[in-house]
């Protein structure tokens, strides 16, 4: 008993990690097939750096339940050097 109880826990620890959404390269991307495709998402918000981007864009990837997302880095004209990012999601 205390052995099945054991294994049930460790069924349901291993079961409720979330996983992150996984970055993937150009390279990736263009192998994922369209029925894979999630659509592309976009955030407006202004980053200072290259890394918060990446990690709205990875926890904007989780809310849609992507499983891996293709980022897209651009600086908008005008904007002083911020960050406004997009990527593609896939299953």
């Amino acid at each position: 008993m205390k052995m099945i109880t054991l294994a049930f826990v460790a069924v349901l620890l291993l079961c409720s990690n979330a996983t992150a959404a996984i970055k993937i390269d150009n390279h990736q991307a263009k192998n994922m097939d369209d029925v894979m495709s999630l659509g592309v998402i976009y955030i407006n918000h202004n980053f200072a750096t290259e890394q918060e981007a990446e990690v709205a864009i990875e926890n904007d990837a989780d809310q849609h339940g992507a499983k891996y997302y293709h980022s897209i880095l651009m600086r908008e004209p005008g904007s002083n050097g911020n960050l406004h990012v997009s990527a593609d999601i896939y299953r």
